[in-house]
């Protein structure tokens, strides 16, 4: 006898079917969750006819003349070199300005911190859609309109809210005993910044960074309003071509959404473990 007591068969029992049940209920949940991606990426491999006849079947065989025709013979893949241009900038403009924006509201002392605070959250309460004949205007005066920088300005300034909220709830939860340390040892609150803090706050830069890569690549309103050349117009403004006027090219608008979903995929399952624990760390106090 190793000194264990033996645990009881019922209890055992009852261990494995509360395991099994939860898998159970997992996968299930899964199953339901990506069914839709499933179904999107199966169906873009379907002629139009297979489509029309049963949506839901699967393909009797593996056609990828979809794929060749939006990559090939349409001007998808400009619309996809814009996407990543437009989405790529304006996601770097998003985390530098609200991390250095978070730093300051959430360590750095001044009048009017919480006044200043509260009034650019406030930004997250504007409805996007009673700011477009302004942006519009805006843009056309500074002779912006139908540029990378009619999409790239307005996806920084909308989306700055929420990310220094983000960034400041984070930056906020931070030991004040790392900031004495380091100002002891001669540091400049640039030093204490980027040296100390910015390190520490991997998991908060990494939650706003994908969350603002889903949300401007995802984008519609601002790029189908504020552009109107094929040559700066993104993904979901290029996918309105394949719906004409009397037919849908469905086969076509699935094999771009199943092509659009790609970097969104990869992405968040490179970073999906940053993702909960920056939401996590910046919703203990705000």
């Amino acid at each position: 006898m190793n000194g264990r007591i033996p645990t009881p068969l019922s209890k055992r029992f009852s261990l494995f079917s509360g395991k099994t049940v939860s898998y159970v209920i997992l996968i299930l949940f899964f199953l339901f969750m990506a069914f839709p991606l499933l179904w999107l990426f199966y169906s873009s491999l379907k002629p139009m006819q297979e489509i029309y006849d049963n949506v839901f079947a699967l393909p009797k065989r593996v056609d990828v003349s979809n794929y060749l025709h939006i990559w090939r013979t349409s001007t998808f893949p400009r619309y996809y070199l814009n996407s990543v241009i437009v989405t790529v900038i304006s996601t770097i403009g998003i985390v530098i300005l609200s991390s250095l924006a978070g730093f300051i509201f959430g360590r750095v002392q001044f009048k009017g911190r919480n006044t200043l605070f509260f009034i650019l959250i406030a930004g997250m309460m504007i409805p996007v859609q009673v700011t477009l004949i302004p942006n519009f205007i805006l843009l056309r005066e500074l002779r912006l309109f139908d540029t990378y920088l009619a999409m790239i300005l307005p996806y920084i300034a909308f989306n700055i809210p929420i990310s220094v909220f983000i960034m400041r709830g984070f930056f906020h939860e931070l030991p004040i005993e790392l900031e004495d340390a380091a100002c002891i040892d001669g540091c400049s609150l640039k030093r204490i910044c980027f040296s100390i803090m910015m390190p520490l706050s991997m998991p908060a830069l990494s939650t706003i960074t994908i969350f603002n890569f889903f949300t401007v690549w995802n984008e519609l309103i601002f790029a189908l309003t504020f552009t109107n050349r094929q040559e700066v117009r993104t993904i979901p403004v290029g996918i309105m071509d394949f719906v004409g006027q009397f037919e849908t090219d469905y086969g076509y608008i699935f094999a771009a959404l199943s092509s659009a979903s790609i970097p969104l995929l990869i992405v968040y399952f490179i970073g999906q473990k940053r993702i909960i624990a920056g939401l996590t760390a910046g919703a203990i106090k705000g």
